[in-house]
């Protein structure tokens, strides 16, 4: 039974990504390259139909050979950086192997979509420049000029993606085939199977999933016999990943189930205890405390304004009255809280 909660959680959370987006398509779809250039003026980069040269032997291409004489390496990006980006730290990493060329992997993927994410707050040749200017940051020639190479062609196929409409495929299936036909086409197969073979791989284990889950020929043991061989055939780091994805929710189910069956506090601590460890288990036993007790002062007030709101009739003085009752009973900060969850008073 666990088995099969765990392998169901599983499933649903990597569909939930596919079809919402979240792994496969969010990079495409929010901030094209393309409506960046339709909006700030720039010319539509052409097709990238043709072959495409290999990495180490490609110069910076012509589109971001303006962005980096806007922003050269010795000097820093040209603007104030975008309100989204203020105060965060650049994510992604450029690697570099002994030879001094670039290892193509998702992190360098995570550097452009972090700078790419303020698409629409400044011009697409100022974030290309900013890009160009974090990659000879973190790395030299030949790899920043082929990270910069790779760069003109991820923005291609980002165009590409919005051109062809992914995203409004209804189905997954199609969805995925569609963009790993683009990826291949645009960044040939090595780079695309580099870059997004992970979330292929996933994407696909979500697909399948789906179809069992849906498969009503399927007893309860078939099905999860059958989700756990999905799992199982997922590279190791893939089911790591995904296991400590949605360990909290597993517990969680776990612990709720223990307490439906009358589960006391002491076995509940030792199931913590054996699943988590003891620092965890005492962490987790805090944290029932500290929400037992605000439960405790939200039942209170919620049960004082009911007794307002039955014994004082004028509107504007229960409001006063409540007003009054919120501030004794709870902090500035807390009431803001009160009132998310209660809502306003009946």
């Amino acid at each position: 039974m666990e088995r099969r909660g765990r392998n169901v959680l599983l499933a649903a959370t990597a569909l939930a990504a596919l079809l919402g987006a979240g792994r496969l398509v969010l990079r495409e779809r929010h901030g094209p390259a393309a409506s960046t250039a339709r909006s700030s003026g720039l010319a539509a980069r052409p097709s990238r139909t043709d072959a495409l040269p290999a990495l180490s032997t490609s110069p910076a291409p012509a589109r971001l050979r303006q962005a980096l004489s806007v922003a050269p390496p010795a000097a820093a990006p040209p603007r104030a950086a975008p309100t989204s980006l203020r105060g965060t730290d650049v994510d992604g990493a450029v690697l570099v192997d002994a030879n001094g060329d670039l290892i193509v992997g998702p992190e360098l993927l995570a550097l452009f979509d972090y700078f790419l994410s303020a698409t629409g707050e400044e011009p697409a040749a100022a974030i290309e420049a900013r890009i160009a200017a974090a990659i000879r940051e973190r790395a030299t020639s030949p790899a920043a000029e082929q990270a910069i190479a790779l760069l003109d062609r991820y923005l291609g196929y980002r165009e590409a993606v919005g051109a062809a409409r992914v995203e409004q495929a209804a189905d997954p299936a199609e969805r995925l085939a569609a963009l790993r036909e683009i990826r291949r086409e645009q960044l040939g197969a090595e780079d695309a199977a580099r870059l997004f073979g992970d979330e292929e791989r996933e994407g696909e284990a979500a697909i399948e999933a789906s179809r069992l889950l849906a498969d009503a020929t399927l007893s309860p043991e078939e099905r999860d016999a059958r989700l756990a061989e999905v799992e199982a055939a997922l590279p190791e780091h893939l089911r790591e990943a995904r296991e400590a994805a949605v360990r909290p929710l597993v517990q969680q189910a776990e612990e709720r189930a223990l307490l439906d069956a009358g589960a006391s506090e002491e076995e509940l601590h030792a199931h913590r205890v054996a699943t988590v460890g003891p620092d965890a288990a005492d962490r987790l036993a805090a944290l029932d405390r500290q929400r037992a007790a605000w439960q405790q002062r939200l039942d209170a007030f919620e049960g004082a304004r009911a007794a307002i709101a039955a014994t004082v009739a004028d509107p504007e003085a229960r409001r006063a009255a409540e007003e009054a009752l919120l501030a004794r009973a709870f902090t500035p900060e807390e009431r803001l809280r009160v009132r998310a969850t209660l809502g306003p008073p009946p």
